[in-house]
């Protein structure tokens, strides 16, 4: 992997550290190039969807596909979003919640999620029950069985959490949930882009994704797997004129679908597969040992990922004894270095290693965290 190549196609790093990845990805030339282009044509020959119909269609489901390659589904079972919340609503509108069913969220859940299902709680009086994650994989999924029960409608789970970085043990828990008969709902907002996914092999029944973060497309596309089987069970909310389409999975897509963004999204994924999967995961796995490595040797600092290796991903989390997470990601944005604070369990900051940081910008993440931790003791 040549990593001063793949450097110079982001210009953003040119002036900042940037790890926050997991946040928003950073902009590559291809991209931008790509929605610059697509804002020209329009601007010299009109909308497509109007002057190009058929052509416009055409590109779009070839975008579909691409994203459906990628995340090892069909086509015919994607559908296209703005992003994981959609995807979210989606499903939690299309199953017939009544009161007393319950949910089951991780304790991590993203606001993607767990606003939605609060709204579940307070409108319909859907019980939501929070699956602590911490320790072993076999002491997690302990733990869910211990929850699931015969009122449970279903699981809504982050496959990589989001402050944490958890890599939860995700066919273990679809196994898990389809003996009780219940459905499984992933959010792929954090692992689609960090290690290789294939999410018919997954089993899930919905999973929902985003390709603004480890995908490197544009702010903000994603879409939406529904497995076969549930393209008539999930009820539609009629808002669009999709409701009306005989294409199956395209009843759920509700919005008018911005195709620039999609066209773009395959440049991010182009980009992914032209370094692979697989290498990205070996070579952020090395790094990531290595800033976890020298974190924990700073007095008071803490690391808040899994113990378990083979838990953990490119997402760096890390506090501060008597330093609130914020301040330090202040602190380190002033030196031009690009975190993010967490809040869900705990104040600290997360870290989110890419293919295109360096072993240098590791150890300058590591300087700036002991003089910032230092200077408030």
């Amino acid at each position: 992997m040549n990593t001063d190549e793949i450097r110079a196609r982001i210009p953003v790093i040119e002036e900042y550290l940037y790890f926050n990845t997991g946040g928003i990805s950073p902009a590559t030339q291809a991209v931008t190039e790509c929605l610059v282009q697509e804002a020209q044509d329009i601007a010299r020959h009109g909308p497509p969807v109007l002057m190009n119909h058929a052509g416009h269609h055409e590109r779009l489901q070839a975008a579909r596909q691409r994203i459906a390659d990628f995340c090892g589904v069909g086509a015919s079972d994607l559908c296209l979003t703005h992003g994981v919340a959609d995807g979210v609503t989606t499903v939690f509108n299309g199953l017939d919640f009544q009161a007393g069913d319950e949910l089951i969220l991780t304790d991590e859940e993203h606001p993607a999620v767990k606003i939605p299902a609060q709204r579940l709680a307070d409108d319909l009086g859907v019980q939501i029950h929070y699956l602590p994650i911490h320790g072993r994989e076999d002491e997690i999924l302990a733990r869910l069985d211990d929850l699931l029960t015969p009122r449970t409608r279903l699981l809504a789970l982050s496959h990589v959490t989001t402050d944490t970085g958890t890599r939860l043990p995700a066919k273990r828990i679809v196994d898990c949930a389809h003996a009780a008969g219940v459905p499984v709902l992933f959010d792929g907002a954090q692992s689609l882009g960090q290690f290789p996914v294939n999410v018919t092999d997954l089993g899930a029944d919905f999973y929902s994704l985003l390709v603004y973060k480890w995908l490197y497309g544009p702010y903000s596309a994603g879409a939406l797997y529904v497995e076969s089987s549930w393209h008539d069970r999930l009820r539609v909310v009629p808002s669009s004129a999709n409701y009306f389409d005989d294409g199956g999975i395209k009843r759920f897509e509700f919005a008018t679908v911005p195709g620039p963004y999609y066209y773009a999204s395959v440049a991010g994924l182009d980009t992914i597969d032209g370094i692979g999967v697989g290498n990205i995961a070996t070579y952020v796995t090395g790094l990531a040992t290595r800033l976890r490595s020298e974190l924990v040797l700073i007095p008071g600092v803490h690391i808040e990922n899994p113990t378990d290796p083979g838990m953990c991903t490119g997402l760096v989390t890390f506090r501060a004894e008597g330093v609130e997470g914020p301040h330090i990601s202040t602190q380190l944005r002033n030196r031009k270095i690009i975190t993010r604070p967490t809040s869900l369990k705990f104040s600290g900051v997360r870290v989110s290693i890419s293919f295109f940081n360096t072993p240098a910008e590791v150890d300058a993440v590591v300087a700036a965290v002991a003089e910032i931790v230092d200077a408030a003791a």
